[in-house]
């Protein structure tokens, strides 16, 4: 059985290895052992709602899902029961190959314990299982994004430029090559964004210490915001991937001069011609950072809208750089939201953010 869809190599490599044993205790002194290949851990599932109803006339009872079958076996050869559970999912493997960590030991008898035991651990199972499901299900939408921009958003400019330089090559004038060429920035712009939303779901891998006022100082250079135009209020060093910090910055700032007092006018995305008429104020939380500006701000019954894929009011913007800021704080565990700043502008409120002296206070700790 292949992996399945959203699934990685290593977590189908797992899948075949579960294992499901059963430990009744009927006579003293007997102890009967249930061994079974578990080829899908959605029927790992069904067997633990299973279980359950039957658990109390069963006596003392053990679920384990392991990697190696030895760590159940000897146990059990040395005549001592397992009452409880290990790890009941395929993305607990640090827990399954440390039994000793879940396991709870009993003698026979120990009926209500391990009915406890077996429910906390179907609970973290099935808790573990749908965070999965959820994450598959926003993959799957990411994937109808980039169809619905590749199959229309990406299609239209290529059009016109077809069409326009079919024009000049009839020898109907160079003015047509002015469009073509506003097309194929139309197209590169779709094409940087759609490979930057891309990967802002993906999980981070490894954080660092990064600099809010350094990040941001960094994403100005890529953006069509004027260097002086911004207000670090305050620093404060977070953890988190600085190369996707960076981008939520530079989609931020963009969408600052867009939307900003006279409409941003910004010709580039490098930064080329850039907007004064905006300021972007940024800052710490006590549980994250903010960034504000002072442009024509976000109409509230907006607010939950502007992260979706596709939605913008500006005639030449993408319609993905918030969602691309709101795909790389979700790939955090960071929450985002957007209100109205003290000027009437838009504020964007990050939360839960882990800051990089908790970290190394943790570390210290252990």
């Amino acid at each position: 059985m292949g992996p399945l869809r959203g699934e990685s190599t290593e977590d189908a490599d797992f899948r075949p290895s579960l294992a499901l044993i059963g430990v009744v205790a009927g006579v003293s002194g007997v102890q009967v052992a249930l061994f079974s290949d578990v080829p899908d851990v959605s029927l790992l599932r069904f067997v633990v709602e299973l279980l359950l109803v039957p658990l109390p006339l069963l006596g003392s009872f053990a679920l384990v899902a392991v990697r190696d079958a030895q760590t159940v076996w000897r146990p059990l050869y040395a005549g001592t029961l397992l009452v409880g559970v290990y790890a009941v999912t395929d993305a607990l493997g640090e827990v399954v190959v440390q039994p000793d960590a879940f396991a709870i030991v009993f003698e026979d008898g120990a009926l209500l314990a391990g009915a406890l035991a077996l429910a906390v651990g179907a609970k973290r199972w099935s808790s573990r299982r749908d965070a999965r499901e959820a994450d598959l299900r926003r993959r799957n939408d990411r994937l109808d994004q980039f169809a619905q921009v590749v199959t229309h958003d990406l299609r239209n400019p290529l059009n016109v430029a077809q069409m326009r330089l079919e024009l000049a090559r009839e020898g109907h004038g160079t003015e047509h090559l002015g469009t073509v060429a506003d097309a194929h920035d139309r197209m590169e712009a779709l094409i940087q964004d759609v490979l930057e939303l891309a990967r802002s779901g993906e999980t981070v891998g490894e954080t660092e210490p990064v600099g809010l006022a350094s990040v941001a100082a960094s994403a100005v250079a890529n953006s069509s915001l004027d260097a002086a135009s911004l207000t670090v209020e305050a620093d404060a060093e977070l953890q988190a991937n600085p190369e996707r910090l960076t981008a939520v910055f530079e989609n931020l700032f963009r969408n600052a001069v867009e939307h900003g007092a006279d409409g941003g006018h910004a010709s580039g995305r490098d930064g080329s011609n850039p907007a004064s008429d905006v300021h972007v104020r940024v800052g710490p939380l006590e549980d994250g950072f903010f960034v504000e500006d002072d442009g024509s701000g976000i109409p509230p019954e907006e607010h939950d809208r502007i992260f979706e894929s596709g939605y913008t009011t500006d005639p030449d913007g993408t319609g993905l750089g918030l969602a691309i800021v709101s795909g790389v704080a979700d790939a955090h565990g960071w929450s985002v939201r957007a209100t109205t700043g003290k000027s009437g502008g838009a504020r964007f409120e990050f939360r839960d953010v882990t800051f990089a002296d908790e970290v190394s206070t943790s570390a210290t700790r252990q």
